[in-house]
């Protein structure tokens, strides 16, 4: 009884120990994982704090890889990520930099609109050109183009434009249309062509003279040559070619002399006489050299014009609009009479201008016509001017619109 007793103690002991033994290895367990998690959880910490400085554009903080061990591959690349990220945006700082300094002393006047035509960007050039150098983001252009009624109409029609401003300066507009976060936008470009402007009438000066060159001699070395004949056959009393030589003489004379008085009547045009203008003559004068369709009614009002310079310039027009190939039918012109002026329009089927030759056909002697001067639209706008008025030549359709604007300083009939 007593060795049953002896071997149930010593179970029972036995199980004791094997419990405590399993006891003290959970609670080991338990310990080692505590130790682990904490040690998990600090490294998470310090991921979780690298992710936030780049979730705040803090490119220059980094995880402690001392408190690392599983996750410092992950740390690793996120410090690849963050020098990548820096190096990206020190780039487009700098770029951002380049392109404000850029917008800011260019010449050309921006203007960047959204989709309604409110103002988002402007440069200092468009201040000082559109808003007397004042800023007007949040403005709607369409508001501040009130003061230059050509240009509201030019891009109402998505038309470029060369014009003057009150200073005189000559600038050219040119608008482009683009999508940006899925909107679309609007980026208005107003350059400065005064100085381009001026090359080319020293190119057109130039070619002046050597045009004058040649035609003079073309004329001065035959005529040379024919008094040299002529002396040495008054030596040899040849009296009866005289007449041939004094005949050709004659001729290149009278050419020189033409040549010459176009370019004088271009320098010198005279200051218009004014007198009311009978439209109906006018009309018929046009019709007897180009045919055209006239659009509405005559001006019902008294227009004091020049009528002869009124002619010239419709003419030359009318003569542009046909060398140009453009059809009776599609050549259409019509006298429209506003409040402050005789608005005349002249609308073409020939395909129009280029961009280039639209900004330098006002050019005097300016011209892609192999036999041309090169004065026909310069004329035409000095005659214009000389009458206190505005010439525009636009693109529009399937040709090319000239507008004249005559001011009003008729007495009503």
């Amino acid at each position: 009884m007593a060795f049953v007793l002896i071997n149930a103690k010593l179970a029972v002991e036995q199980q004791i120990w094997l419990w405590g033994g399993w006891l003290a290895s959970v609670v080991l367990l338990c310990i080692w994982q505590y130790i682990a998690y904490r040690s998990l959880e600090r490294e998470i910490k310090a991921i979780n704090l690298h992710s936030d400085s780049l979730r705040d554009n803090a490119f220059n903080l980094s995880a402690n890889t001392h408190l690392l061990n599983e996750l410092l591959p992950t740390a690793k690349a996120l410090s690849e990520m963050s020098d990548h990220l820096q190096r990206e945006r020190a780039s487009l700082y700098q770029r951002e930099l380049l392109l404000d300094t850029v917008l800011q002393t260019s010449p050309s006047a921006l203007v960047l609109t959204d989709e309604d035509g409110r103002v988002l960007l402007s440069n200092p050039a468009a201040r000082i050109l559109l808003n007397k150098g004042k800023r007007f983001e949040g403005s709607l252009f369409s508001v501040l183009l009130e003061q230059l009624p050509e240009v509201k109409a030019a891009l109402a029609q998505q038309q470029s434009l060369v014009f003057f401003d009150e200073s005189a300066s000559i600038w050219h507009l040119s608008s482009s249309r683009f999508q940006l976060n899925q909107r679309s936008h609007f980026l208005y470009q107003f350059k400065p062509v005064t100085k381009e402007i001026h090359q080319e009438e020293i190119k057109a000066w130039k070619k002046l003279l050597r045009v004058i060159g040649h035609e003079l001699n073309n004329s001065l070395a035959p005529m040379s040559s024919l008094a040299y004949s002529g002396r040495i056959q008054a030596e040899a009393k040849e009296l009866e070619s005289f007449a041939d030589i004094f005949s050709t003489i004659g001729e290149r004379c009278q050419h020189l002399n033409q040549f010459l008085q176009d370019y004088i009547n271009f320098a010198k045009l005279p200051a218009p006489q004014r007198q009311p203008v009978n439209w109906a003559q006018l009309i018929n004068e046009l019709q007897d050299h180009y045919e055209f369709e006239l659009l509405g009614a005559l001006p019902k009002n008294i227009w004091p014009l020049d009528q002869t310079q009124l002619a010239q310039l419709l003419l030359n027009c009318l003569k542009n609009a046909s060398e140009a190939g453009a059809t009776a039918a599609g050549t259409q012109l019509s006298l429209i009479e506003k409040a402050d002026c005789l608005l005349i329009e002249l609308q073409d089927d020939a395909g129009g201008m280029s961009e280039e030759v639209i900004t330098h056909a006002l050019v005097p002697f300016y011209t892609t016509k192999e036999k041309g001067s090169g004065i026909g639209l310069t004329l035409c706008q000095d005659i214009v001017q000389g009458h206190g008025g505005r010439f525009e030549l636009l693109n529009r359709d399937a040709g090319l619109l000239i507008r004249i604007f005559l001011p009003t300083v008729a007495h009503h009939s």
